[in-house]
């Protein structure tokens, strides 16, 4: 072979190994564009569905009374209520507050139910227009609205629908712990209206499992009667985002007999014992709802991914119960 032979073999591997190599650069470049462009375009759609979730309307109703303004309802106006789009206390009272919804019924447990049906009356005649979904919470209940939000934005507003802690017991369908609190959608408020009180259908009967027609399982019963299911409120994992107590109790087990067979989904403790993403948590006295408070929106631990970092579904797809 000549030396020209050589020089010109030598040239074309040389060419050869220099092409490989830019192409090889030229797609860890691409590679690294893409990923780039990648990453923007997640945290775009990131943003773009917390925008969404934003926009869901939530309308907030806390059971209250004349005695706790300046303890239980003073803690959650300072803390969670006005988180929701708008918020009424419902009240037995002759002050007037623009966010009170005073209902002549007065203070009484066994009157819960005439209390809540009055209030569920005047949404529907004055601001029904204004909410796509509705809770139901006592003035000791503490419940993270981001989260809430979240999970209804899943569902669609009009269609009837409601959902909380699920009790599997005396209602065919079961019924919400009005404790831990519980949401009606749109359409299911119009119904439990519509078809329920206006209809004559929900008149209380003395029952011997629960003679003093409880608040909660009345209302579940009559929403079953109008036609409105029950909607899981587990997360993908099947843990509970709604919670019958606090949460150190759920945390630690010390929970009350009762709820292990009432329940409808197993209670479990621990870590497993509250979604990720939960909701809210019952018997929360005014000084844990500012202690939460603080904990969840004035406190930031150096590290952690972003909270907006959802990678995958979080809540079951299963609609109904």
């Amino acid at each position: 072979m000549t030396d020209s032979a050589v020089r010109a073999g030598r040239c074309q591997v040389h060419s050869k190994t220099v092409l490989s190599f830019v192409s090889a650069l030229m797609i860890l470049l691409l590679y690294a564009a893409y990923g780039h462009i990648g990453k923007e375009s997640h945290a775009m759609k990131q943003k773009q569905m917390a925008a969404a979730v934003k926009k869901v309307r939530l309308l907030c109703l806390i059971l209250t009374m004349e005695k706790d303004l300046n303890t239980k309802a003073a803690a959650v106006n300072k803390t969670w209520a006005t988180r929701c789009d708008k918020h009424f206390y419902v009240i037995y009272s002759t002050q007037k507050r623009h966010d009170f919804l005073n209902v002549a019924v007065p203070d009484d447990r066994h009157k819960l139910v005439f209390k809540m049906r009055k209030a569920y009356e005047e949404v529907y005649q004055k601001y029904i227009n204004d909410f796509d979904f509705l809770l139901k919470a006592d003035d000791d209940t503490y419940v993270i609205v981001e989260n809430l939000k979240y999970l209804l934005w899943h569902h669609d507003a009009n269609k009837p629908g409601y959902l909380g802690f699920h009790f599997n017991k005396f209602v065919n369908s079961g019924y919400m712990s009005g404790g831990a609190g519980y949401v009606i959608s749109n359409r299911g408020l119009r119904n439990l209206v519509e078809r329920g009180y206006q209809n004559g259908v929900c008149e209380l009967q003395k029952r011997k499992d629960d003679p003093e027609n409880s608040e909660d399982i009345e209302t579940g019963r009559c929403l079953e009667t109008a036609g409105v299911p029950v909607w899981t409120s587990l997360d993908l994992h099947g843990r509970e985002t709604f919670h019958a107590y606090p949460l150190e109790r759920h945390l630690f087990g010390n929970l009350p007999q009762y709820i292990y067979s009432w329940a409808k989904h197993p209670i479990r403790n621990g870590k497993e014992c509250c979604s990720r993403y939960a909701i809210s948590y019952h018997y929360v006295k005014p000084d844990a709802i500012y202690f939460l408070h603080h904990m969840l929106y004035e406190t930031t631990v150096f590290g952690l991914a972003d909270n907006l970092e959802i990678n995958g579904p979080v809540f079951k797809f299963d609609r109904i119960e």
